[in-house]
């Protein structure tokens, strides 16, 4: 039965900015409960929906004027350091090394920042009839020899519409961090529901992401490692969205696993 105790929870949880809080189906429910749950189940997804769409907004609009007005500041630095460089003058002075520097270090960033455009920039999908056994066998060949991989299709002839080169950079990018986290085994679920959508989960065994982090992970320039850059996961989340799918990041030991992330193909 509804109780304030429900709706004392659905406050805490838009107070504590968690609209990933849904209201349980335990217990018996009236037929007008069951209504009132569904309804307010919903607007939570809504909710949580367009709060995604606008902080991608904000970041694609963000990462274009940053991306911009940094290239075009590094450029000349890049331009002048490697012209001195070569400057047999130059070569022999003792400004060689600190002027080589400055160009490997602007370079660096140059490139950096240019991994950015591709968060603003992808390509118009262009779906076709992708055959899910042939995209995981693909995926196969991204593993590592000492990581072991398994998969399950059910029904076995699951075929998506999608970009296949969209595709093969998402998983691309949800295998290279189950190796960073250190992942010994992946598993790949492809399930048809009968709504005619199709739900691709990527799981592994490394190591969990802390719950204080999984609301960021999606967040553009948000990384927890050292050598980290912040964009693989914006970019699956912004692969899905062109794509008109979504992606999740399912609760920590979700049908036994550290990490899993589930995408939503219409």
């Amino acid at each position: 039965m509804f109780t304030s105790d429900k709706y004392d929870l659905i406050i805490e949880a838009i107070k504590n900015d968690d609209l990933s809080f849904r209201i349980s189906e335990n217990g018996l429910m009236t037929p007008g409960e069951r209504a009132a749950r569904a309804t307010i189940n919903r607007m939570m997804e809504i909710m949580q929906e367009q709060r995604q769409d606008i902080e991608m907004a904000s970041w694609e609009k963000l990462t274009r004027i940053l991306t911009h007005e940094i290239m075009n500041s590094l450029a000349p630095i890049v331009s002048l350091s490697d012209t001195f460089m070569k400057e047999p003058a130059i070569q022999k002075s003792e400004y060689f090394e600190g002027i080589k520097a400055i160009h490997d270090t602007s370079e660096g960033l140059r490139s950096f920042v240019d991994s950015y455009r591709k968060f603003s920039s992808l390509q118009r999908p262009q779906p076709e009839d992708i055959i899910v056994d042939e995209l995981f066998a693909g995926i196969s060949s991204m593993v590592d020899a000492d990581v072991h991989l398994t998969s399950h299709i059910q029904p076995s002839d699951i075929i998506i519409h999608a970009d296949p080169g969209l595709m093969r950079q998402l998983f691309m990018n949800l295998v290279k961090n189950a190796i960073e986290a250190h992942a010994t085994h992946i598993n790949l679920s492809a399930y048809k529901y009968n709504d005619g959508s199709t739900h691709i989960i990527v799981s592994n065994d490394g190591s969990p992401i802390p719950e204080a982090e999984q609301k960021d992970i999606f967040v553009p320039f948000f990384t927890t490692k050292k050598t980290g850059n912040g964009i693989g996961l914006s970019l699956c989340r912004q692969i899905m969205k062109i794509s008109g799918g979504s992606i999740t990041l399912l609760p920590t030991g979700t049908n036994g696993w550290n990490v899993s992330f589930e995408m939503e193909i219409i």
